[in-house]
């Protein structure tokens, strides 16, 4: 079964189509462009930040989309009816009470068309932020390919190198001749995605993939440093695809480009069932070399066995030659020292347990893992952006329990143990039976221990013959 994964579109992309136009001022004449920290803007060209939506309270505004995929969700909110219109299927007077406008996952794969609709009445908005589209695919690679990697872009026409902090890079090439474009020849993808610059000054655009043609706008009262300039999906793998992107507005209006983007499906492996079945060689190597290592611990053993035997016979051989006197024997042995706990002993505690943050999970609703996946990637509900959408993370998740840590658990009373405590040890009283124990060279101790090996190990004797007897 294919995994399915999906990319996520800004609503101040390009590929969205606003009706009556992209970005104006007043919502009652259209749709206004307005970000969660920023506002509505009042300068043309400012940057903005937060999150974006467009926002409407026209009743019959609209936005449509052109998408390949399995499924599709449109993110925003409402306090008014919508329409929405997938493929030619009409669904009307919908309402929302939460930040998913609409969502459809049984859609064939294929290539679809999707309208939303505004009915708001007097008082009543609707703000679209941003739609995820879901491929049932296996999840692809993605390469990008940087705007200065002129290996794979072949720039033809005037085009100038631009610099900008809120630029992901913090470098674009821009054009403000009409014709001037930029192409490429790629295979092995199944998407491809154009990142630019939306913003005050730029125009219309044209972009051709293997000669079918789309005329897109770039044109905003806002400065949108990187958003998709153009998406494509459902690309045949097998196939070469030459993407060209021109410049069709006026001179003196601009284009930039800031990435390509390239979906690559990941190489498929044979089924298991498909291998050939190595249980049987790899078993039998299993056991010889189980029976080997059997053989290679009985021949050590035997073998320490037999030194010992060599040893203690030639050591017994010694004591015997030598004059055994009743002195040597003692009656008692030393004591073995009892166990005690050391002052470092006691000291012991457990070892902390791992500090883990709590709360501050980006686990939501794939809104929020969406927004949270931030700039610089095609899949980011907040669009690819640099510093100034950086200060604020767009995240709909609380960061309130941030930088909570679990407590650790109180340490232990004592040492829990099964031997005496030290204070036990010291003051318990010696066993009445035995005496104080003498203290005896090791060397004696050595010859007395022989002495005993040698009783147990020594042949019968004749029976016949007297016992021997100490010299005195």
């Amino acid at each position: 079964m294919a995994t399915s994964w999906n990319i996520t579109l800004n609503d101040t992309s390009p590929v969205f189509t606003y009706y009556p136009y992209y970005d104006g001022f007043g919502t009652g004449n259209g749709w206004q462009v307005w970000y969660s920290e920023t506002g509505y803007n009042t300068v043309p060209a400012n940057p903005g930040v937060g999150i974006s939506a467009h926002i409407t309270s026209l009743p019959g505004a609209n936005v449509t989309l052109s998408f390949y995929g399995t499924g599709i969700e449109l993110y925003g909110t409402a306090n008014c009816t919508f329409d929405i219109t997938v493929d030619g299927i009409f669904s009307s007077s919908l309402s929302s009470p939460s930040d998913i406008l609409y969502s459809n996952q049984a859609l064939p794969e294929g290539t679809h068309s999707l309208t939303l609709t505004a009915h708001p009445t007097s008082g009543q908005q609707l703000a679209f932020e941003n739609a995820v589209i879901y491929i049932d695919q296996a999840i692809p690679q993605m390469a990008s390919y940087s705007n200065t990697n002129t290996t794979f872009l072949n720039y033809t026409g005037n085009w100038s190198t631009g610099t900008d902090t809120h630029v992901p890079g913090g470098t674009f090439h821009f054009t403000e001749t009409m014709g001037s474009s930029v192409s490429t020849t790629f295979g092995g993808s199944s998407a491809v995605v154009v990142q630019g610059i939306v913003n005050w000054g730029n125009w219309q655009y044209t972009v051709s993939l293997n000669g079918t043609q789309s005329v897109l706008n770039a044109s905003s009262f806002w400065f949108i440093p990187d958003t998709t300039l153009f998406y494509e999906g459902g690309l045949d793998s097998a196939q070469i695809y030459v993407l060209n992107i021109a410049d069709t507005s006026e001179d003196g209006n601009k284009l930039a480009i800031n990435s390509v983007k390239l979906y690559q499906p990941q190489p498929t492996t044979l089924p298991s069932s498909s291998k050939p079945s190595h249980a049987g060689e790899i078993a039998g190597t299993i056991v010889g070399v189980v029976v080997l290592l059997a053989l290679v611990v009985c021949f050590l053993f035997w073998r320490r066995s037999r030194r010992l035997k060599t040893a203690i016979s030639a050591r017994n051989s010694n004591l015997l030659a030598n004059e055994i006197t009743p002195e040597a024997r003692a009656t008692h042995f030393p004591a073995l020292a009892p166990y005690t706990i050391s002052g470092a002993t006691t000291k012991i505690r457990p070892q902390k347990f791992p500090l883990i943050p709590v709360g501050g999970s980006t686990d939501g609703s794939p809104h929020e893992r969406a927004i949270a996946r931030g700039p610089g990637s095609a899949t980011s509900s907040l669009g690819p952006y640099s510093e100034p959408r950086n200060n604020t993370s767009g995240s709909l998740s609380s960061s309130s329990a941030r930088g909570r840590w679990r407590p650790l658990p109180p340490p232990p009373d004592s040492v829990s143990s099964p031997a005496l405590s030290l204070h036990e040890v010291k003051h318990s009283p010696m066993p009445s039976r035995l005496e104080p124990p003498v203290q005896i060279p090791d060397s004696e101790v050595d010859r007395i221990l022989g002495i005993i090996a040698s009783r147990m190990d020594m042949p019968e004797r004749n029976t016949s013959s007297p016992p021997p007897q100490y010299q005195s």
